[in-house]
């Protein structure tokens, strides 16, 4: 059987949709639900564009029926909470002062790289070379059905206990050693479209089969997932252009982000004085 071994660090991506179009004047009545105020709370009213920029803030999709009204009740909270905090005078403290500056800084990066880093549109050619080369995200998507065990990187050993799991239907021998170690562990089952895992673990499903396994080594936990079941996900050719530009867009904006902040970043001065919050590289050169 086939084992493939990974470091379980995936980044969350770069791509920030701040959700946040220019709202158009509306001449409609409160009553019908239509009005640009959408709440009011402690005195301050609520627009439709500060819920859409809230709903971008937290993550949630304009699709989602449910968006607007978490996206509101957090609203409301912070500004509840916010006028308290006034009522406190915390606003004044120094500490206080230092979050808000933060906060503020890091809402305007993440603003400027969302608009910094958006794509080019992706031509047709682009998007049908795209789903050509990536089958397991089209015309050969599968669901795989797993079980996991995850166990205390501390106790995985790979050369001694790769071989109670690699060709075994399951994690019985494997759970019955951990048992008499005393090794604290758990099992869970579970399916997962191959589509929906980051490209490294995609790229290996697609070549795996059942009892093969994919180990994601962690830092303080790792995780052995073994195909019990591979089958087929039938998917309609016309959803594939859309997914596929969307992909193609996403992955786009990811490297523009990494890039810019990389020139940034070269551009700048910067200096380290605490060798322990630097850069490995840098903490070396300044020793020498």
């Amino acid at each position: 059987m086939r084992i493939g071994f990974l470091v379980a660090i995936f980044a969350g991506g770069f791509a920030a949709s701040l959700g946040a179009p220019a709202a158009h004047a509306e001449r409609k009545t409160a009553a019908g639900g239509k009005t640009q105020i959408v709440a009011k709370a402690g005195g301050r009213e609520i627009t439709l564009s500060d819920l859409r920029i809230e709903m971008g803030r937290i993550g949630l999709s304009p699709a989602d029926p449910n968006a607007e009204r978490a996206a509101l009740e957090s609203l409301i909270n912070r500004t509840l909470l916010a006028k308290a905090a006034r009522g406190a005078d915390l606003h004044r403290k120094p500490e206080a002062m230092a979050r808000m500056y933060a906060a503020q800084d890091q809402a305007l990066a993440d603003y400027y790289l969302a608009l910094a880093s958006q794509p080019v549109e992706p031509t047709r050619q682009e998007v049908d070379d795209f789903i050509r080369q990536n089958p397991p995200l089209f015309a050969s998507r599968k669901t795989y059905q797993f079980s996991v065990l995850t166990l205390e990187s501390k106790n995985f050993d790979e050369k001694s206990l790769t071989p109670l799991f690699d060709r075994e239907a399951d994690f019985k021998r494997l759970s019955d050693i951990l048992d008499k170690a005393g090794a604290r562990y758990s099992i869970a089952e579970g399916a997962q479209s191959g589509a929906a895992f980051p490209a490294p673990i995609r790229e290996q499903l697609s070549k795996y089969g059942e009892r093969d396994n994919i180990v994601l080594k962690g830092v303080a936990d790792t995780q052995i997932m073994k195909i019990t079941e591979v089958r087929a996900e039938p998917t309609s050719a016309s959803e594939w252009p859309p997914l596929a530009r969307r992909m193609l867009q996403d992955a786009a904006a990811a490297e523009r982000a990494e890039n810019l902040l990389a020139r940034l970043r070269k551009d700048a001065a910067i200096a380290y004085y605490r060798p322990t919050a630097a850069p490995k590289i840098a903490a070396a050169q300044e020793a020498k």
